[in-house]
């Protein structure tokens, strides 16, 4: 291999969820691209990234400062906190669930090296006054399961008669809902269970 492929390789190892087989398909492509395809490419992501950011409520990916989620007032009154932005695109995708979403962009980490607080709780626990129920929909992980019970203990104790969720058994052990079919996210849903 040439330095240039094994550059290109480490930059592109730092995409989670990106195999090594992936990252060869992909540098493939781009050597076997003629030189407009890719600088449409490099147009395109840098499009992506001057004007792609993140909801100020919610912390979806937007074009402005609120998402169109969260400026639908025609939603229910719920509150979906899930991990990340694909997991929001995954349960809009059902077309069943109508209500708001958080993104927390993390877990509590179990590792004594590394931070254990989880991102934006401040600003999830001001959010959570506005909201007739929340439902912690974060991954079937031993991480997911301390960052529901960690949300769940400071969401009681600032609002007391808050209905909090948690999405019904049921998932695989280890599991995120990225991965997780439709019909046994939607009946994750409905089955939910109070915490």
């Amino acid at each position: 291999m040439n330095k240039y492929f094994e550059e290109l390789e480490l930059l592109l190892k730092k995409i989670p969820g990106f195999s090594k087989k992936q990252i060869q398909k992909t540098i493939a492509y781009i050597i076997e691209s003629n030189d407009i395809e890719i600088n449409e490419l490099i147009q395109k992501i840098n499009n992506l990234k001057q004007n792609i950011k993140k909801c100020d409520i919610c912390n979806c990916y937007t074009t402005d400062a609120n998402c169109s989620i969260c400026i639908d007032k025609t939603r229910s009154r719920s509150l979906f906190v899930v991990e990340n932005h694909l997991d929001v695109q995954k349960i809009e995708n059902l077309d069943f669930y109508k209500g708001y979403y958080f993104v927390l962009e993390g877990l509590y980490k179990l590792k004594d090296n590394e931070n254990k607080v989880l991102n934006n709780i401040d600003k999830l626990i001001e959010l959570g006054n506005k909201y007739n129920e929340i439902i912690l929909g974060l991954p079937a992980t031993l991480e997911g399961h301390f960052s529901m019970e960690y949300l769940k203990k400071l969401l009681k104790k600032h609002y007391p008669n808050l209905s909090v969720y948690q999405l019904s058994m049921g998932l695989p052990m280890g599991s995120t809902l990225e991965y997780i079919d439709p019909i046994t996210l939607k009946q994750s849903l409905i089955n939910k269970i109070k915490m």
